[in-house]
């Protein structure tokens, strides 16, 4: 097919697929920077037994994402092997039976479940050891760690010691937001073999730091991805085919971006890097633009993406380290 047919053929398919592009629904999935970095360190810990991960971030700064890639990439690194996740939601008393149903749940269990404790633990043993047989290997995720409680981890100590009697490698990775750091710290002084098992070293998964994160994520968009399957057309192509073919390429307007998203930050981007969840916004608006804008020498200007950020409300965001030291605050007047 040449390059007219190319363009002409994408544009055919505009009416039923282009709503459902990937960046214009801003829920792409791409190998950022601390999305390859996080996925390095899962997998390393992957290689041995019992081994945990555990991961901070600040809000939107793309850990769902990075969830997301990690159930993706996993199965190509692990042949065979189970992946859930877990979502707890915050309590004050804990009940090991709800949490097995969650888990059950999650999975898919459609059998009925038992009404004895007993019976709920082991069908979700049963379960999870089917789920990871093919491979021996099973990635359990808990996002929004910082809602577990020290009882939770407890029960998900024993289920994973009964795994590992099996011969089922477990992989833990906790993602929470700032809160799991005061976790942390309590759990490393009150239960110690907890922190051992399941945080030994808390990571912070960080936000797109400087233009060249920026280039790289962009750079996904115009080489690494694909939209819609088995087309072998990347998302920017997709929307922008004309320019595309004319050389128009997302990374080259890294530096553009970033220094776009810095004139709006109030002065701390440079501590705080770009959340993924601005720079998805900020795609999915200039993105809406493509269908009647597409053309042989289309280009994205620094105004156009100051534009974009604008209409993102970028600038009434509440900073990380403002919002982490306001719910510290209401904490501290709630003792």
């Amino acid at each position: 097919m040449n390059t007219y047919d190319t363009t002409a053929a994408i544009y055919a398919t505009y009416a039923d697929l282009l709503s459902g592009h990937p960046l214009l629904r801003a829920n792409a999935v791409l190998a950022t920077p601390p999305v390859r970095e996080a996925a390095a360190l899962v997998f390393d810990k992957a290689l041995r037994a019992r081994s945990s991960v555990a991961f901070w971030a600040h809000p939107l700064s793309g850990k769902s994402s990075c969830i997301t890639a990690l159930r993706k990439l996993a199965p190509m690194q692990f042949p065979g092997c189970g992946f859930i996740v877990y979502e707890p939601s915050s309590k004050e008393v804990p009940a090991e039976g709800a949490l097995i149903e969650d888990l059950l749940s999650e999975i898919g269990y459609e059998s009925r479940i038992e009404r004895s404790l007993t019976g709920k633990r082991s069908q979700l043993e049963r379960a999870l050891y089917s789920l990871a047989i093919a491979g021996r290997h099973l990635f359990f995720v808990i996002d929004e760690a910082q809602n577990l409680h020290s009882k939770e981890l407890g029960w998900l100590k024993r289920l994973v010691n009964w795994l590992t009697v099996r011969d089922i490698k477990v992989t833990v990775v906790l993602f929470g937001q700032s809160q799991l750091r005061d976790m942390h710290d309590r759990l490393r002084v009150q239960m110690p073999d907890l922190t051992a098992r399941f945080m030994s070293r808390l990571n912070e998964f960080r936000s797109l730091q400087d233009a060249a994160d920026l280039r790289v994520c962009l750079h996904c968009c115009d080489e690494e991805t694909e939209y819609p399957a088995g087309s072998g057309w990347s998302y920017t192509q997709y929307l922008w085919p004309r320019a595309f073919k004319h050389g128009f390429r997302l990374s080259n307007c890294a530096s553009d971006l970033f220094e776009a998203f810095r004139a709006h930050s109030g002065g701390v981007i440079d501590r705080e890097g770009v959340s993924m969840q601005w720079v998805a916004e900020a795609l999915m608006l200039v993105g809406l633009e493509a269908e009647t804008g597409d053309a042989d020498d289309f280009s994205l200007s620094r105004p156009a993406w100051e534009k974009a950020i604008v209409d993102s409300d970028y600038r009434t965001r509440v900073p990380p380290i403002i919002a982490s030291a306001a719910r510290r605050g209401r904490s501290e007047r709630r003792v």
